[in-house]
């Protein structure tokens, strides 16, 4: 298991009891409560960050999905919960009904092999036809986010929790609109549901924050790339009301946001918030880790008013269909890459020219 780590500390103390905050329960099963210490702080507990597993039978993903529920059911000490990112299914926008009801389903099934409960966050590829290349009429009854949530048996896209201490948000960034080709959708969290998250952290003051949601507030593909053509406000990349978001965080000194949707991990800091990406569970979906990194999650240690994670890949290898010619080129681009990084190293290490 390689392990990459970061570790931050920020001052708010923590207290309250541990209650659901946010309406209906969202967790297959409640989340086990650390033991509480002195002055209301909790013993140090742990969570999972698990992201963009569009889970699929293409390439064995399903059964890269398997491994790595088995890779987080192994962790210890054992995590608290599971928090999605987003990106569950491998695809509501543009395939059939038919196949994203059985990735639906097979994220269910493997997902309930965890030790531990786990909870939902929307993804733009967890909704059905909010494409102009939809499958599906608009008047399917299903359309938009209700499918994922009724298969689920997911009350709320958006919503609140605490465990030991902590309080934890799970956010909607799928803003649906209509658009020229019928309903879509904009990466953006929206004023309805910024109020929302403004009340519930008022509510929930005085214990340390953390929250999550899909399309990240920061990320920055271009400068990782060197292309100074890239717009940093892309918009598909980041949410569009980062600015009007923030602001909230901030103002509620919230500890940090999880973030998915590039598959890339990143973190970034602004006025005392931590952006962290974490790695796709699918890595480049289950295609090789072309994006830049292997397929893992991030494990997430809460102690008092300070945590940190670390990234853990659980070492699973692309097993690509007959015609991902397209991922097979990619796959030797990136093996050819590191190959010459490492022939540099040898030849830089040694001194020679």
């Amino acid at each position: 298991m390689n392990l990459t780590r970061r570790d931050f500390i920020a001052g708010v103390g923590t207290a309250g009891m541990a209650a659901v905050l946010g309406g209906p329960q969202q967790a297959h099963g409640m989340a086990e409560q650390p033991a509480r210490g002195q002055h209301g702080s909790s013993k140090p507990f742990s969570f999972v960050h698990l992201t963009d597993q569009h889970i699929t039978t293409r390439r064995h993903g399903a059964e890269g999905y398997r491994k790595c529920i088995e890779s987080i059911n192994a962790l210890r000490p054992r995590p608290a919960f599971v928090l999605m990112g987003g990106d569950m299914a491998f695809d509501g926008l543009y395939t059939a009904k038919d196949n994203f009801e059985e990735q639906i389903r097979l994220y269910r099934t493997i997902s309930d092999e965890l030790d531990m409960p786990y909870y939902h966050c929307m993804g733009n590829h967890d909704v059905l036809g909010l494409s102009a290349r939809r499958k599906v009429p608009v008047t399917d009854p299903d359309f938009g986010k209700k499918m994922i949530m009724d298969r689920l048996e997911w009350p709320e896209s958006y919503y609140s929790f605490d465990v030991g201490g902590w309080h934890f948000v799970v956010l909607d960034c799928m803003h649906i609109i209509e658009g020229k080709d019928g309903p879509t959708y904009e990466p953006r969290i929206g004023p309805e549901q910024l109020e929302w998250l403004a009340y519930d952290l008022g509510a929930a003051a005085g214990r340390p924050t953390i929250a999550v949601t899909h399309v990240a507030a920061f990320c920055n593909v271009g400068q990782i790339n060197g292309d100074p053509a890239y717009k940093a406000m892309d918009g598909h990349m980041v949410l569009w009301d980062t600015r009007e978001l923030r602001t909230v965080l901030e103002r509620h000194k919230v500890k940090a946001l999880l973030q998915g949707h590039s598959h890339r991990p990143e973190d970034f800091r602004y006025n005392d918030v931590w952006y962290v990406t974490s790695p796709a569970a699918s890595a480049a979906w289950w295609a090789g880790a072309w994006t830049g990194a292997e397929p893992g999650y991030t494990v997430v240690t809460c102690d008092k008013d300070q945590f940190a994670w670390q990234g853990v890949y659980y070492g699973w290898e692309a097993q690509l269909d007959p015609q991902d010619e397209l991922e097979r080129n990619r796959n030797a681009e990136r093996a050819a890459f590191a190959a010459e990084q490492q022939r540099l190293l040898e030849k830089e290490r040694a001194g020679r020219k």
